[in-house]
């Protein structure tokens, strides 16, 4: 099993949508999400857009304080820069933006509202836990309590204290080993299930799905799920915290075949990033051949 070659943690959950077939590997596990609680956000937002609550195409005028460390390019942008919500949810997804992600955690109606909403479908093992920033301020407190209560616009301005390569490394693993908040939690069958309505238009209306499956398939982080697919469609999304949580989530519509639901989880891990983001491609891959009918699963 590919999984066992990696030190780590894991929930898999695989569908295999022309007939149903599972595949389950602690899938009702509840770990670390990282990024991949930004899909839940995603249907959350748009579901109220389709129901007119809020405007996918309102401006946002780029704030200092809207701005968040890691990954996305916002916060590289000069305040007063200018972008629809829309604009919000596609960088939140393509590449992983976490200013985009508050702003649209906020027109959302936080985080009670995309717990409700996962509820709504039925999902009960996916829960958002906080902002990006709630996040952030819990990793770069944890090197200096001084940056746990400092202002978002300066937090990100400043970044985490200069420990050097080696004491950054410590401090991230003490943080993920030694009980740092998690960014969300979720399990793969959740995270699957809710991958599911997305496909099969059921989270919202028929264009509302249409759009949510067109954001995650231009999602610009390809060094998992879709790296070894030539020719196949992926429509994913990655949350990771490297080297010890390297997830991917997608729906993967093969050149051959019917469309599949990946789920892979991890968190924990031991060892090095590309390692575990490889196995990640390779379990993705022998999916993706197992549908085509090409060979089975190893």
């Amino acid at each position: 099993m590919l999984a066992a070659s990696a030190d780590a943690e894991w929930g898999i959950y695989v569908r295999f949508l022309d007939n149903g077939d599972e595949i389950c590997i602690d899938a009702d596990k509840q770990l670390d999400t990282m990024s991949l609680i930004k899909v839940p956000l995603l249907v959350a937002l748009m579901r109220r857009a389709e129901r007119g609550e809020v405007d996918l195409n309102r401006r946002i005028v780029l704030e200092e304080d809207h701005k968040r460390l890691g990954t996305g390019v916002f916060r590289l942008f000069d305040a007063g820069a200018s972008f629809t919500l829309r604009d919000a949810a596609t960088m939140m997804i393509v590449v992983s933006d976490n200013t985009a992600t508050d702003l649209c955690l906020v027109a959302t109606g936080g985080v009670d509202a995309v717990n409700a909403c996962m509820r709504e479908l039925g999902i009960v093992d996916v829960e958002m836990t906080g902002a990006a920033l709630t996040w952030f301020r819990a990793l770069a407190g944890s090197m200096d309590p001084e940056l746990a209560g400092m202002a978002p616009g300066e937090l990100a301005r400043r970044g985490y204290p200069e420990l050097g390569p080696a004491g950054m490394s410590d401090a991230r693993a003490r943080y993920h080993f030694e009980g740092g908040r998690p960014f969300s939690l979720a399990s793969a069958r959740g995270l699957g299930h809710l991958l599911t309505q997305i496909h099969e238009d059921r989270c919202a209306g028929t264009a509302t799905c249409a759009e949510i499956r067109r954001i995650l398939s231009a999602q610009q982080m390809r060094q998992e799920i879709p790296k070894y697919l030539w020719g196949a469609a992926v429509a994913s999304k990655t949350g990771n915290f490297e080297p010890f949580i390297a997830s991917d989530i997608g729906i993967v519509t093969p050149a051959v075949g019917a469309p599949v639901v990946m789920c892979f989880l991890n968190q924990r891990h031991r060892g090095l990033r590309a390692l575990l983001e490889d196995c990640v491609a390779r379990m993705a891959e022998a999916v993706t051949m197992a549908a085509e009918g090409r060979q089975g699963i190893y």
